[in-house]
Order: C-alpha cells, then sequence, then structure tokens
C-alpha cells in the first residue's frame, strides 16, 4: 500500500511541475517605473527648501492646479550631491501628461508654483511631453528633467486679476502668466521663463493671481494663449498685458522691493481682438 501511495505522490508532484512549466509567468506583478536624471541648470537652492522630488502627473493642465492628480513620486531628491540626481518613480501603467520637479517651501503644501521645471522630450519645446508606461513597455528610461532653482528663489509677488471679454477658442489647451524685466525679443529670452503662472484657469470670467519674483524692477507682465496644436516657442500667441491707466495701450512697469507684495498688476483680454489661428 505504502508503495501505492509514494508512486501518487510521484505523479502528482511530476503533474504540478509541468502545470507550472505552463503558467505564464507574466501574470505575475510587473515592476512598472519612469526614471532619469534631474539636471540643476541655474541658481542655488533658497534656504526656505523643504524637499524637492519628481511627480508623475496624470493630467496638464490639471483640472485643479492646487489639488493636482498625481500618480507617483520619487521620494526626496538629495540635490546635494551635485547638479545632477538620479530618481526613479513607482507608477502604474498609463499615460503621464506631465514629468515635474516639485519644490516644497518650508511650511507650506506642495503646489504647481513650485514647479522647477518638467519633461519636454527635447530642447526645443516648451510644453510637457506625455511618457507611457504599459505592460509591453515597463521603464520609461532616460526622462531626464532640466530644473531651474531661480524660479523659486523669489523675495517679492505680484498679484492681480485677469478678465476676459468674449468668446474663448474651443481649442484652448493652457494659459501661460510670465513676468519679464525687459520685453522678450528672441526665442531664447522667451524660454527664459523665471517667472511662470501655469496654473491659470481657462473658459472663466476672470481669475486672480499671485506670483513670487524677485525684487527689482519688471517691464513686460504678459498672458500667452496655448492652444491643442501648439508645442513651439514661436506659436505663442499674446493674449494681452499689464498697462497703466497713465500710459494705455503700453506695457506698465512694475518697481517691486524685496518683502513686498505689489497689488493690482491687472490684466485685460478681449478675445474678440484676438487673430487666433
Amino acid at each position: 500500500m505504502k508503495k501505492y501511495y509514494l508512486l501518487a505522490s510521484l505523479v502528482l508532484l511530476l503533474a504540478l511541475l509541468v502545470f507550472s512549466c505552463e503558467i505564464d509567468h507574466g501574470l505575475f506583478p510587473v515592476k512598472y517605473t519612469i526614471k532619469g536624471k534631474v539636471i540643476f541648470f541655474k541658481g542655488e537652492p533658497p534656504p526656505n527648501t523643504d524637499r524637492v522630488e519628481v511627480f508623475a502627473l496624470k493630467e496638464f493642465p490639471p483640472k485643479d492646479p492646487q489639488n493636482f492628480l498625481y500618480l507617483g513620486q520619487s521620494g526626496a531628491l538629495n540635490y546635494s550631491k551635485g547638479d545632477e540626481v538620479d530618481y526613479e518613480i513607482q507608477v502604474s501603467p498609463t499615460s503621464y501628461q506631465m514629468l515635474a520637479v516639485l519644490w516644497k517651501e518650508k511650511g507650506y503644501d506642495w503646489t504647481l508654483t513650485g514647479l522647477l521645471g518638467f519633461y519636454t522630450g527635447g530642447t526645443q519645446s516648451i510644453l510637457p511631453d506625455t511618457v507611457v508606461v504599459s505592460r509591453e513597455n515597463p521603464v520609461a528610461d532616460s526622462i531626464d528633467i532640466y530644473a531651474n532653482w531661480e524660479v523659486v528663489s523669489k523675495d517679492a509677488s505680484i498679484a492681480g486679476k485677469i478678465t476676459y471679454e468674449g468668446d474663448w477658442p474651443t481649442d484652448t489647451q493652457l494659459l501661460l502668466l510670465a513676468v519679464y524685466r525687459q520685453r522678450p525679443t528672441s526665442e531664447m529670452q522667451f524660454l527664459l521663463f523665471e517667472n511662470v503662472d501655469y496654473t491659470q484657469p481657462v473658459f472663466v470670467d476672470s481669475s486672480s493671481y499671485r506670483l513670487a519674483v524677485g525684487s527689482g524692477v519688471y517691464n513686460y507682465i504678459v498672458l500667452y494663449w496655448v492652444g491643442k496644436k501648439i508645442s513651439k516657442i514661436t506659436d505663442l500667441i499674446e493674449l494681452g498685458f499689464f498697462q497703466t491707466p497713465e500710459n494705455p495701450g503700453q506695457p506698465g512697469k512694475v518697481d517691486i522691493a524685496s518683502d513686498e507684495r505689489k497689488e493690482d498688476v491687472n490684466i485685460h483680454i478681449n478675445f474678440n481682438a484676438i487673430q487666433f489661428p
């Protein structure tokens, strides 16, 4: 009888071995990751820096800039080791419309106003490039991001209201509110977005903003329109700029001191007076 039990056990063991060889091992959990380098190319970390991390954002522009949807983050980056820092994010298999380096100020929560840089897929693009992670492509590698410390090294702020007149273009994607010391005249000057707000809502009658800046004189505070087909800096549409009542039709100047908040830097947009592509 023992021989029969032994034989039956051997048969069962062989059957299990054969069955296990035929199992699709791809059914086991797959490690989905996004990784690359963060390259800090300008400036130094401000003293009020709490943390810097890379976020994988599901949507851009976000429907709610204050509670943006993200599905993964890298953990604190050790930027003290040098200008290039490796990062890796565990994510779910889906598409990510923005891979962003975010800066967190001490005593405050994460916000897109702490955007140091994002993945564009190339040096000529000004917009985020989508990163896709799937079962066929579980690891998105070499997703390198350039980050600029100067966008958060600020000691003052500019605030105002933006009002809109007329109908919004149906293919509106996002708005760029930019504050320049001088009106940009070249692509390189356009690209130096040291004071920029990506979080203005679209399809609204009005909105308000508060943008951290460095103290000094600013001669051009402008709002740009980005349509769904726009990908190059030369395609940006200027919607309007800040102008003073004393000099209507011309850019207004803002002179701001350290620790000062300049109010009522307002911009009015008339869509009926703008030619869109």
